[in-house]
């Protein structure tokens, strides 16, 4: 009988270990490795390397072969060219014809990029979406994509089918690839690094994360000693390269110049168009070709302009300090502005300045049929504008008569506002995490300085 018992326990231990072993595993697979930081270092023309551009392994840590740019690049340089290289051959008596028998776009991603301009261009998005029904990818809370980590699908709720639509703040990876059809035509936004830095620095208060809160030189003196200030900063996002930071670039590498280059032309192979935002309506004329949009679905009004008492203005020598630091921002948009000029000389100058004239003034028509005013404060207008502490940004105004007209409301609607309707519209069951931060920073490590 002893024996008996025995072996009992010696069974159920096994039994135990068995079941305790297999749980460990099965918490482990859901776990998996962590994110991986980009490596650039690796890049090569047809291999794309990093978190950002994939170096062969999934978030989920399986192991699979390196992507290859063949596969996943939407249209190469060539390709782009020879396409804007057709449209331009279109005759203004042509036109109509061309956009009856061009089918739009409905697989887009817009790269929004970080105090560009991004918001103007995102909400043209938002309508066109919106307006057709289709899927967005939409973060479970808030209006940011996992920002400022690099995303991964955990960041948006799942879609049931295709999304069609991706324009959220997000950080650049190789796994919007994988969210978004193959056929997706692919966008982003640009603009002057130093008016980019100084709305960075003073709308997220870089002051008072450089140690110097509410001083109204902090800007000066930061970039006097930016290494000193930037090392010392527990965050530092945004505060040096802005744009190549959402691109997905790593910060380590933002003195190496030659990986800059790799990275612009890696970028230039993924992307269709980038925007320019000092050229904003001739590159909206662009993207109309590219996506086979009319004039009415690229009209806009101006979002999140600040006003102008919460504008720096800047010294010559104080935007040659900023062009310094954040030479690789100044690399990137050297690069895609002059690529901009190459587009529009081939699309056709003159052509170009007839059809922004057409934007322009339906543009005007839209302003005088809905909007009071531009320049209202906090608290004016149906919609509340989110307002940094110091930072005053403009609000639109309703007229009284366009308060029931469906365009005018979508066209002045916030990010965030709107963001919160089309994720009642897309996910009538979803119930969003109250009371949770936007988002969440991962910790940084305190840098010695």
């Amino acid at each position: 009988m002893t024996g008996i018992r025995s072996n009992m326990r010696t069974k159920i231990r096994y039994i135990l270990a068995f079941t305790l072993t297999v749980l460990i595993l099965f918490v482990l697979y859901l776990k998996g490795p962590k994110t991986p930081k980009p490596s650039y270092s690796k890049i090569s023309e047809d291999t794309v390397v990093g978190y950002a551009f994939n170096n062969g392994e999934k978030r989920s840590g399986a192991a699979v072969a390196p992507i290859n740019w063949k596969s996943h690049v939407r249209k190469s340089e060539k390709d782009r060219d020879n396409e804007v290289k057709e449209t331009s051959k279109i005759s203004s008596k042509q036109n109509e014809q061309y956009h009856r028998d061009c089918k739009p776009k409905v697989n887009i991603t817009l790269l929004k990029v970080h105090k560009t301009g991004s918001s103007t261009l995102q909400n043209i998005f938002l309508r066109y979406g919106d307006k057709n029904n289709l899927n967005f990818a939409i973060p479970p809370i808030g209006h940011h994509l996992g920002y400022p980590q690099y995303f991964e699908k955990k960041h948006m709720i799942p879609v049931n089918g295709a999304c069609n639509i991706y324009c959220h703040h997000s950080r650049f990876s190789s796994e919007v690839l994988d969210v978004m059809p193959p056929n997706s035509v692919y966008i982003s936004i640009l603009r002057d690094p130093v008016p980019v830095f100084e709305s960075a620095f003073t709308y997220f208060k870089m002051d008072g994360r450089a140690g110097m809160p509410g001083d109204p030189d902090a800007m000066t003196k930061f970039l006097q000693r930016p290494k000193h200030f930037y090392n010392k900063m527990r965050s530092k996002v945004h505060a040096r390269n802005v744009m190549l930071f959402d691109f997905g670039f790593p910060e380590e590498d933002f003195d190496d110049d030659s990986l800059i280059q790799k990275a612009i032309k890696m970028i230039e192979k993924q992307f269709n168009l980038i925007v320019i935002a000092e050229y904003f309506d001739e590159s909206l004329i662009l993207l109309k070709e590219l996506l086979c949009f009319s004039l009415e679905d690229i009209a806009f009004f101006k979002m999140n302009s600040r006003k102008e008492n919460s504008v720096h203005q800047l010294s010559d020598q104080l935007k040659k300090s900023i062009i310094d630091w954040n030479k690789g921002d100044v690399m990137l948009y050297e690069h895609f502005n002059r690529t901009l000029w190459q587009r529009i000389k081939a699309f056709g100058v003159e052509k170009m300045a007839a059809e922004v004239e057409q934007l322009r003034e339906i543009n005007q028509k839209l302003f005088d049929k809905c909007i009071a005013t531009d320049t209202g404060g906090q608290g004016d207008g149906k919609y509340r504008i989110f307002q940094p502490p110091g930072v005053k940004i403009n609000t639109f105004v309703l007229k009284e008569s366009a308060k029931k007209d469906q365009l005018c409301e979508q066209m002045v609607k916030p990010e965030i506002s709107y963001t919160q309707d089309l994720r009642r519209k897309q996910f009538p069951n979803f119930k969003s995490l109250q009371g949770m931060r936007h988002r969440q920073r991962p910790p940084v490590k305190r840098k010695p300085f």
